[in-house]
């Protein structure tokens, strides 16, 4: 799955990480109406009380028996992070670890940089560290793709916090990452660093929206400022299934409008 085909949240909206760490609800969310569902975030081990790890969550996915051509169908995603307490240093051997993992299940893996566990990463001092990490599992995804004639596409989840295109989004473009998935704060200018993001984007990997995707309206203002899918969180969360209509709807409406950005070439 190249970035000129991955299509994350552009036809359906997908669903974010943090409803299903485990794979406890796997049928239900797969189910439930969106393009994608992500399950995490999680990390290479296990840690008791909060997660089961990578391999425990990817044997229960493979347990729902899909089928080897399920294009068609959700996209599956799974996020991916740092062990808690682990050093800073260990980022891309864990992210490593998770990707060898996770890959018999995913259709996409989710680097998750938006947590904040995770943002001190964003450090200009830990720039080198980071750049390893996304080349590191870039290789990795290349060589394994070469052995199994499948591909895996690869996302990086970044707070969108100021208008110009961050570092770490640089860094994940250069190294071949098919997404950048941009979670939208609280802000009336949102919509204007989206924008900005989008243009120095500029088509060369997904651009895809999280955060306050409620209406039908927001929709269309995410999609007007460029971004070329959505994801949803707290209103699933909130209203469950019944939330889509007007999500599917708004996204019908861009897309007639000729809204939105299209990820890839």
């Amino acid at each position: 799955m190249s970035a000129c085909r991955l299509r994350l949240g552009s036809e359906r909206p997908g669903l974010a990480g943090g409803i299903d760490r485990d794979g406890s609800r796997a049928a239900e969310l797969l189910a439930a109406g969106f393009g994608s569902v992500e399950f995490g975030t999680v990390t290479p081990e296990a840690e008791p009380g909060r997660q089961p790890g990578v391999a425990v969550l990817a044997q229960r996915l493979a347990g729902l028996g899909r089928p080897p051509d399920h294009q068609n169908q959700v996209l599956i995603g799974i996020g991916l992070g740092l062990g808690q307490g682990a050093a800073l240093t260990a980022l891309a051997a864990h992210w490593l670890a998770g990707l060898k993992a996770a890959w018999p299940v995913a259709d996409y893996l989710s680097f998750n940089l938006s947590a904040a566990a995770y943002r001190p990463l964003l450090a200009p001092e830990h720039a080198v560290l980071l750049a390893d990490a996304l080349a590191t599992v870039a290789r990795e995804r290349q060589r394994l793709t070469a052995d199994g004639r499948r591909h895996v596409a690869l996302a990086l989840k970044l707070p969108l916090e100021a208008q110009p295109l961050s570092t770490a989004a640089q860094m994940a473009l250069a190294a071949g990452f098919d997404a950048v998935v941009a979670v939208l704060p609280q802000r009336p200018e949102r919509l204007d660093w989206l924008q900005a993001w989008a243009r120095r984007i500029n088509g060369a990997a997904q651009l895809v929206a999280v955060g306050g995707m409620r209406t039908s309206a927001d929709v269309r203002a995410a999609l007007g400022a460029g971004a070329s899918g959505i994801q949803v969180h707290s209103v699933f969360v909130e209203q469950g299934s019944a939330c889509l209509p007007p999500l599917l709807a708004g996204l019908a409406a861009a897309h007639r409008a000729g809204l939105g950005a299209h990820g890839g070439s």
